[in-house]
């Protein structure tokens, strides 16, 4: 005769629950980091190749409007370092500090050229933070 075994039945579901939960709770910031270090990369290396028109194509409309697409020079370099906060991102470059804003088309950059100022906000070459 088959025992009864109530605490097995209950909690049998438990891991078919808990790891697909613990999945999408662990990878949300990594996402979204990602995405980020991905379209930094590309707009430093269409700034160093020349593709002014890609570049200025992944800058927010804001960022824009400080700068003339045709003549656009920002250091570039390669990223070492990505902070996300929600649809604000910051990321360090080797020769850079980039700043970006997720948009319903994606990430875009909205400050270039940014040089730290201290205790004072970011003063950037295009846009800003």
């Amino acid at each position: 005769m088959r025992r009864y075994r109530p605490a097995m039945i209950r909690f049998r579901w438990l891991p078919a629950v808990a790891l697909p939960a613990l999945l999408v709770v662990g990878g949300c910031g990594t996402g979204s980091d990602d995405l980020v270090r991905r379209t930094a990369e590309e707009f430093t290396a269409a700034v160093a190749s020349g593709d002014v028109e890609r570049a200025c194509g992944l800058l927010t409309e804001r960022a824009r409007e400080d700068v003339e697409c045709e003549s656009l020079d920002v250091p570039g370099g390669t990223v070492r370092a990505v902070e996300v906060w929600g649809d604000a991102a910051q990321v360090h470059t080797s020769d850079d500090v980039l700043f970006l804003r997720e948009l319903a088309s994606g990430w875009r950059v909205a400050g270039a050229g940014c040089e730290s100022q201290g205790e004072r906000p970011y003063t950037c070459e295009v846009g800003g933070p």
